[in-house]
């Protein structure tokens, strides 16, 4: 009795799947990986899919980004191991776990597995803090494209609508095949004519919104806004004024400390750069106005001062602020890099 019982149940188990799940695997991620075919029978058409589930850790120094992503391949043939072949170009580390492998009805070989990889990617800080970055996570054969060649399962690849993003805004998934030939014959000959079948996923990553900005700039908000302030204290008063220019120093101080953690200010920030010299311009047209506006009172025309003080103040907070919306407006618009 028992063992007619126990007898379903084991080929219920085998029949689900037919060959156990690998554990995790984490490694280096390879160089281009191009080898020859293992076999002398080919997978010929392999279909992939790609579902996208988190993209983070967007770092500007090091040029990379993390993505996570669950991998299926659909093949026939016993001699091909998708994962064993799996090259995620531009990885600098790749960690795999297989979460379903099994042979469907019509004898095609079915395998899913969760990638995490950080990748190479030149990030252009341009348009911070409204930058927009396309990432792309490309997937390359490292055999030639007449022993196998991917094909896109459009229909089941997409971005998770909950994708793990924290401070981005993903959006525009695209997924597509293409036909890699690289300028160099490896050293061999015949292998100058040799193209490798490539799946390349991109999606645009894009700040969220102006809060984030907000809190990117307060320093140098406060800092032009402690300037402008400044002009409205009486031109003999320099000692109050010395008080507000060095609030106003320290704040944008602060802040350009707090900008260089996020962004490589020195090379291509250029919004971060004009917002730095605008507000130490702003001090510095500010010391030089009060300095010489109270020299002018003390040498008994005051009228003369005020008038002055007046005109600074109102000149440099319109260059400012045409100075700055032109470089906001191309900063918002500008195309993602």
């Amino acid at each position: 009795m028992a063992g007619s019982i126990a007898l379903p149940a084991i080929r219920l188990i085998s029949s689900f799947h037919a060959v156990a799940i690998a554990p995790t695997v984490a490694v280096t991620a390879p160089g281009k990986g191009h080898a020859p075919p293992p076999t002398k029978s080919p997978p010929g058409e392999v279909k992939l899919g790609i579902f996208l589930d988190a993209v983070q850790d967007l770092d500007f120094s090091k040029h990379t980004f993390r993505a996570t992503f669950e991998i299926w391949w659909r093949w026939q043939g016993d001699d091909f191991d998708p994962l064993a072949a799996l090259a995620v170009v531009g990885a600098r580390t790749i960690t795999t776990a297989v979460e379903d492998r099994r042979r469907l009805a019509n004898g095609e070989n079915y395998m899913v597995a969760r990638v995490d990889a950080v990748i190479n990617e030149r990030l252009d800080t341009g348009a911070f803090p409204f930058d927009r970055h396309r990432l792309a996570i490309e997937i390359e054969s490292p055999y030639e494209d007449d022993y196998l060649r991917f094909v896109v399962d459009s229909e089941a690849s997409l971005l998770d609508p909950d994708a793990f993003s924290p401070g981005w805004r993903l959006a525009d998934f695209r997924i597509s095949e293409i036909r890699k030939q690289y300028p160099t014959t490896f050293g061999l000959k015949e292998r100058e004519s040799e193209r490798y079948s490539r799946v390349v996923v991109e999606v645009i990553a894009e700040r969220v919104g102006w809060r984030a900005a907000v809190d990117y700039f307060i320093g140098f908000i406060v800092c032009v806004l402690l300037c402008m302030l400044g002009y409205f204290i009486p031109v003999n008063l320099l000692a109050a004024r010395t008080t507000l220019l060095t609030a106003a120093t320290i704040a944008a101080v602060g802040n350009k400390y707090v900008v260089n953690t996020l962004t490589e200010t020195s090379v291509a920030a250029q919004l971060v750069n004009v917002a730095v010299i605008s507000a130490f311009a702003m001090v510095l047209t500010y010391m030089l106005a009060s300095v010489r506006c109270e020299r002018i009172s003390q040498a008994g025309d005051h009228n003369r001062a005020e008038r002055l003080n007046r005109n600074v103040a109102i000149g440099s907070s319109v260059v400012y602020v045409i100075v700055m919306s032109v470089v906001f407006l191309r900063a918002l618009t500008a195309a993602p890099s």
